[in-house]
């Protein structure tokens, strides 16, 4: 493959990784507020939980995905 391609393949691959990593970020900041706001609704702690597993889940994913960009 031309060398030219590949530069241009793996820069692609960074701006999908670095959006992968912000789409995730603000989807953990909003699912923070949700959290937050149940709590002061006084839900369940069933479902607390259950949003705070959610939570952490994405969390997990993002500093996974973030790793792996400083990896590179």
């Amino acid at each position: 493959m031309n060398i030219k391609i590949l530069i241009l393949l793996k820069g692609m691959g960074k701006m999908c990784h670095e959006y992968l990593l912000e789409e995730l970020k603000s989807e953990i900041e909003v699912k923070r507020e949700k959290l937050n706001n149940l709590i002061l609704r006084e839900v369940s702690k069933e479902e607390v939980l259950k949003f705070s597993v959610e939570l952490d889940k994405l969390i997990h994913k993002y500093y996974k995905y973030s790793n792996k960009k400083n990896e590179q």
